[in-house]
């Protein structure tokens, strides 16, 4: 395997006043009610951030800019600014907003634009984007440049979210039916019906605005990180690949741009192609490189976010001037590397192969000629951050590949009534717990078997290592029902027996008064919030007896418990040292959904085994490049990255070495670590490639992963 150097790291120096730049928040943005901003996803980008993408999308062609989610204008305002400033005669700036307040605000900023100079036309309308009316009633049909910061939305936020999103998605195709032919419009057509219903309305978002470019136009977005790793975001990347050509990402290095970020941000420019490039398949097409750039809070000043690394009036334009010329010359606070877009794609191709809509576009041109498959594989599955660690020759696989499973531990929808602490004994067969805050810590006894242990929060880790007994347990009432429950249950008794189970019994009286009592409290805002039995991850619990022909269930009854609630192994969602795993005990515990969890498909693998594996330098690292930072400093592991986790194919005697190591391995223990870190690096170089000196390739790679870790934390002011 081939793999080219990719990374070049520029000297980082701190830099004072750079954080003002990153607020440039209008008084109105600030003003504006945080849960009217909330349910609308009103992130404003503010003038400095805004004058920055501007500029790296702006070239002399460029006459009509438009900004589907206008907010207050402030990208349109900097859109201005920078073709004032590179002397590009922009004619029209036009804008969509929803709220009629932010829409007149915009209005009236464009409105001062053109004191003392030629004016832009601007039309804002103030209308629901996605209806297709509103794109009807724009001056222009497609726009040179299309600059965003799309709304985040959760779909769980949505009020009446399921009409909402049956609504957007109607409209949006509706927008796009109209503006493609051929193969373009089948693509968009499969994007917009594949998307997932879970997506947040960012994804529905940026393909309007895709929608609204010209061919060779530009689109200039505002995005989270989590657009490459998130699942439901993979629409989009592919619709970057297939019908635009990234230009470059630009990355908050310390997610600092935004107050309230939870996780980086990248600027996004592409390149919309023609009908007819976007008809090549991807294999087919040269297009080998991007650019990446990384900007640390040391780039900038109290003026500009590069103002520090670009002295002089226009700092953005000397920025983005820098990013096409080549990158000549290192930057404070900046670093470059190379974005490869066929890595890119066979990377992305992997993802896809379970999503309907890519195998609806997917035909025998779309995959690469055979005989590269297997190559530009694993070169796809290497994390960029480590490519140029390993010389060539290793042999990688995913980690599902390997037999191990990945997944999230449990999510009961309500942890503040299924979770309880666990007092002390209170009769035969009983235990005294205590409820949640919610239900003032009323203390109530519960039968032994309707109590399973689980591992909650990653604050009882420390106990869970040391093998102390933890006190958590959740409600497990499958076997219990309540008295006003029992005729129905009664009713399917021939269920139960077909299903080999025995019908529930009754639920003790000092459970069933605490059940009666949580079922009439409401969770959420004073006065909106619904009965815990109405929440939405809690009414699917229950399911009726249709005439006694299944067994029923009730909302207080878990769903079976599956193999990822009672993984071999598990590591945190969240870290904020380099990831660390941990072996589940015997008999197993549940874990929560603050953790991934592993399991083995076959059996062929023991929890200690793959604890010992995860916890090798070579998986800490990729864990670490895999993962989203978080604002916070933190790094943020979801399942789908860890499913693509690179392994090497391990022996069974591998796996039975590594199941020694990992029972060993208890808190720092070098001697166990370097074996094991011994027998996985040996591992990728299995065959007739030529091993490097395993030492010094871990000494490597652990330096990297902690750079790495490094880089993601938060830098904090310096004291004074």
């Amino acid at each position: 395997m081939q793999v080219n150097r990719i990374w070049k790291v520029l000297p980082v120096f701190e830099a004072e006043g750079s954080t003002a730049a990153r607020r440039g928040v209008d008084s109105l943005a600030q003003t504006s009610p945080t849960d009217r901003r909330k349910e609308l996803g009103q992130y404003f980008t503010g003038l400095a951030l805004g004058k920055l993408l501007a500029h790296l999308a702006l070239d002399g062609s460029v006459r009509t800019v438009l900004d589907p989610m206008a907010g207050d204008g402030d990208l349109l305002e900097a859109a201005w600014q920078a073709a004032t400033e590179r002397g590009v005669s922009v004619r029209r700036l036009d804008g969509m907003e929803i709220d009629e307040a932010m829409a007149q605000a915009c209005r009236d900023r464009l409105n001062k634009l053109g004191k003392g100079r030629l004016a832009p036309a601007a039309k804002i309308l103030s209308a629901d984007a996605f209806h297709p009316d509103t794109s009807q009633a724009l001056p222009e049909r497609s726009y040179d440049l299309v600059i965003a910061n799309p709304p985040y939305v959760r779909y769980q936020s949505r009020n009446g979210s399921g009409q909402r999103a049956k609504a957007i998605r109607s409209g949006l195709s509706a927008v796009v039916s109209g503006r493609a032919t051929g193969v373009e419009a089948m693509i968009w057509r499969c994007l917009v019906d594949g998307y997932s219903g879970l997506a947040d309305l960012s994804v529905p978002a940026w393909i309007l605005a895709a929608a609204m470019v010209r061919p060779g136009g530009r689109l200039a977005l505002v995005v989270s990180s989590t657009w490459r790793s998130r699942n439901y975001a993979d629409p989009v990347r592919y619709l970057m690949l297939r019908c635009f050509r990234i230009e470059c990402v630009v990355e908050d290095l310390h997610a600092d741009w935004f107050a309230d970020a939870q996780v980086r941000t990248h600027l996004v420019i592409a390149r919309r192609l023609s009908a007819g490039e976007t008809a090549k398949s991807l294999p087919a097409r040269d297009e080998r490189h991007s650019v990446w750039a990384r900007i640390a809070a040391a780039a900038g000043n109290c003026g500009s976010l590069v103002g520090a690394a670009f002295a002089g009036v226009h700092s953005e334009g000397q920025f983005a001037a820098w990013l096409r010329d080549g990158c000549v010359g290192a930057k404070p606070g900046i670093e470059i590397r190379s974005f490869g877009l066929q890595r890119e794609r066979v990377l992305l191709e992997r993802r896809l192969r379970g999503h309907r809509w890519y195998r609806a576009l997917s035909s025998r041109s779309e995959a690469p000629p055979a005989s590269n498959v297997g190559r530009s594989t694993v070169a796809a599955m290497v994390p960029e951050a480590l490519a140029d660690l390993l010389p060539g020759g290793c042999s990688l696989r995913s980690l599902g590949e390997t037999g191990i499973a990945v997944g999230q531990g449990l999510r009961t929808g309500c942890n503040s009534f299924f979770y309880v602490a666990a007092l002390e004994a209170a009769g035969p067969g009983a235990i005294l717990v205590e409820a949640s805050a919610l239900f003032a810590l009323r203390r109530f006894a519960v039968p032994n078997a309707a109590l399973r242990p689980v591992l909650r929060r990653q604050a009882e880790l420390r106990f869970f290592a040391n093998g102390d007994a933890l006190a958590g347990r959740v409600l497990d009432l499958r076997r219990l029902v309540l008295p006003e429950d029992q005729d129905a249950a009664m009713a399917a008794k021939s269920a139960y027996a077909r299903d080999g189970e025995e019908p529930p019994r009754l639920m003790p009286v000092e459970l069933a008064a605490h059940v009666r009592y949580a079922a009439a409290q409401r969770i959420g805002h004073e006065g909106q919030g619904k009965p815990i039995p109405m929440l939405s991850a809690v009414r699917t619990n229950g399911r009726s007896s249709q005439g006694g022909r299944r067994a029923p269930r009730f909302w207080y009854m878990l769903p079976d418990f599956a193999p990822r609630h009672l993984p071999a192994a598990f590591v945190p969602r969240v870290n904020h040292l380099l990831p660390w795993a941990e072996a589940n005990r015997n008999p197993p515990l549940l874990i929560d959904a603050n953790f991934c969890t592993f399991w083995a498909h076959e059996g062929d693998w023991t929890g200690h085994a793959i604890k010992a594996l995860l916890n090798s330098i070579w998986c800490r690292a990729a864990m670490e490049a895999l993962g989203t930072p978080m604002g916070g400093g933190a790094l943020k592991l979801e399942a789908t990255h860890l499913r693509n986790l690179p392994v090497p194919q391990v022996s069974g005697a591998d796996k039975a070495e590594l199941d020694v190591a990992g029972r060993q391995l208890v808190g720092k223990q070098p001697a166990v670590q370097r074996r094991i870190d011994e027998i996985v690096l040996r591992a990728l170089y299995a065959g007739p490639a030529k091993s490097p000196p395993i030492g010094k390739l871990a000494s490597a790679i652990k330096v990297r992963a902690e750079s790495l870790a490094q880089s993601r934390r938060r830098r904090q002011p310096a004291a004074h």
